[in-house]
């Protein structure tokens, strides 16, 4: 049934999801649910408990509309506009900065994760 693909793995990232939430509210644990969801799903993958193939075509949806779920944190930033209005010149120079820090850690740990699969190859 491949209709029925999508809603099930729909289901399966939502329950996980779901457990971060548990995990956060019921342990205390200072992280929010939904980054605790993301490693749970982390290590179920690393684990291969869930191989990637079994909820690829739900991931490639959020990847391909990723930024429709930017849109609340924008319509949230219009709402505070006028309180950091006279920090907007700061704010978008910290956007930038962590930008590019962002793009410096992820294309070293890239090279650095091909030297070692490379490695590994040989």
């Amino acid at each position: 049934l491949p209709n029925m693909r999508i809603p099930l793995q729909l289901s399966l990232i939502f329950s996980i999801c779901l457990l971060g939430e548990v995990l956060h509210r019921f342990l205390n644990i200072p992280v929010p649910g939904n980054i605790l969801g993301m490693l749970v799903l982390l290590l179920l993958l690393c684990c291969k408990i869930i191989k990637p193939e079994q909820i690829k075509e739900t991931t490639n949806f959020f990847l391909q509309h990723l930024a429709f779920f930017f849109l609340p944190a924008s319509v949230s930033i219009l709402l505070v506009y006028k309180s950091v209005q006279s920090k907007a010149i700061i704010l978008f120079a910290l956007c930038i900065l962590t930008t590019w820090i962002t793009l410096a850690v992820t294309g070293l740990l890239t090279q650095i994760l091909i030297k070692k699969q490379k490695r590994n190859d040989s």
